[in-house]
């Protein structure tokens, strides 16, 4: 954990493609080969965080609000990852990076996918791996360029949820009562409680990715 930490911090800090192998092991004070044999390649070690910071976010959901619908969570815990990429410029940049390989992003869909399955979305496996595909890539990549396209978090967060579920078969009505029924947790004071939960809880030490 050491390593992926020290590693974490590099790639949040220069990008994915500016850290090589080398900078990773002097920063840990140990020899490349030594690197090398926990972590034969770089992209393993992103893959190791990526799934690392996916699975401690949605824990927070699995604990905290195991009382709310499949859907209200789902429709919360976008909107609360988008805010805090959107308020931390590390962690998007590094989101950005694992957006850029296909491998990872399958690799996300694929993390996605078995926590929608165990917190009991409806749907088949199939299906729900289609809209995930579909609605988060199109999502992400208008997120990346917001600011360009004047477009808010909260507006692209709602949009993510609302094509992931009409591509399950969800009707425009009930999507609509389900996005009103997070309203109340989408405050400043849940996300506040999403970020004290991260820092609290993950793995990878984010005291100087995410603003606390």
């Amino acid at each position: 954990m050491e390593i992926v930490n020290t590693a974490f911090r590099l790639f949040a800090e220069s990008g994915y493609d500016l850290v090589q192998m080398k900078d990773i092991a002097e920063a840990c004070d140990i020899s490349k080969s030594l690197l090398q044999h926990y972590f034969p390649k770089k992209i393993v070690l992103l893959s190791t965080m990526l799934n690392e910071l996916m699975l401690s976010a949605f824990t927070y959901s699995n604990e905290q609000l195991t009382a709310l619908s499949a859907e209200q969570r789902t429709m919360i815990q976008m909107s609360f990852l988008l805010r805090t990429l959107d308020e931390n410029p590390k962690i998007e940049h590094f989101i950005r990076d694992v957006f850029q390989s296909p491998e990872l992003t399958t690799e996300l869909v694929l993390v996605t996918l078995d926590w929608l399955e165990a917190i009991g979305v409806d749907g088949e496996t199939i299906a729900i791996r289609y809209a995930i595909n579909f609605s988060v890539s199109g999502g992400m990549a208008v997120f990346f360029k917001r600011k360009l396209l004047q477009a808010s978090v909260e507006a692209i967060s709602e949009n993510i949820g609302h094509s992931f579920y009409l591509l399950l078969g969800e009707s425009t009505e009930k999507i609509n009562q389900i996005y009103l029924s997070t309203a109340k947790y989408n405050t400043d004071h849940y996300y506040e409680q999403f970020i004290d939960y991260l820092h609290s809880h993950a793995t990878i030490n984010l005291s100087l990715e995410i603003k606390n």
